[in-house]
């Protein structure tokens, strides 16, 4: 499955916060993805990547960005390490 491929509701149009979890690269974030709109501006800056449900955690995990996203983790984790975390 695609970003292009994702179905909106009305109630996803109506609120960003019940859109798509969908995840971001080099970052831990996840951007919710609501309506068309939002898909094809997600689609100009990133590309229209692949996506795969996570059932666990309910949000679309985007295997492209996977190598992005661990080195990010092990940064920030050495940053944890070095000045702790609140």
């Amino acid at each position: 499955m695609r970003v292009s491929n994702l179905i909106f509701d009305a109630k996803m149009k109506n609120n960003a916060w019940l859109g798509h979890r969908v995840q971001m690269p080099k970052t831990d974030a996840q951007r919710y993805i609501s309506s068309t709109k939002a898909a094809a501006d997600f689609i100009a800056k990133f590309g229209d990547v692949e996506i795969v449900l996570d059932q666990k955690y309910g949000h679309y995990a985007v295997p492209a960005f996977a190598e992005g996203r661990e080195a990010y983790s092990k940064l920030k984790q050495a940053h944890c390490n070095s000045w702790g975390s609140e």
